[in-house]
């Protein structure tokens, strides 16, 4: 069994009814508007991986995060998803996310450990990352051309 895994969308089916996931990816999308499921799966799977890069070693596959993690991070995920709907979240939910969240704060501050990923990756999170790039704007020529 894989120490690291990958979300889907069955998950979430698992998680909650598939009623929710699948009105989140079908009612009042934008034109081309890709399944917001998986934008949600994705963007949680990248703040996951990016809290707990300081204290572990990442996966080389960028969808994958730490088994252990599964439930906090299918919990934030239909949580957002819910939300897309604007759906208000019970005070159960409303719990359950702060713990989830806190689960992962706990990897990341050295409070709580993870399993190592089945295929270490290389370079730190924060390498593998372009770095940001704030253009050639008039104000930046003039300073380059007086500095």
């Amino acid at each position: 069994m894989s120490n690291w895994i990958t979300i889907v969308k069955l998950d979430l089916y698992n998680a909650k009814a598939a009623v929710l996931v699948d009105a989140a990816d079908n009612v009042q999308l934008g034109v081309g508007q890709a399944s917001r499921s998986a934008q949600v799966i994705a963007d949680v799977t990248t703040e996951i991986r990016r809290k707990i890069a300081r204290v572990t070693t990442l996966d080389q596959d960028v969808t994958k995060i730490p088994g252990g993690l599964k439930s906090a991070a299918v919990d934030i995920i239909v949580a957002r998803l819910k939300i897309s709907l604007e759906q208000e979240l019970s005070q159960d939910e409303r719990d359950t996310l702060k713990r989830r969240t806190q689960e992962i704060n706990d990897v990341r501050d050295g409070k709580d450990f993870v399993d190592p990923p089945d295929n270490p990756a290389t370079e730190t999170f924060e390498q593998a990352q372009p770095a940001p790039s704030f253009g050639d704007t008039p104000c930046r020529r003039k300073n380059r051309e007086n500095g």
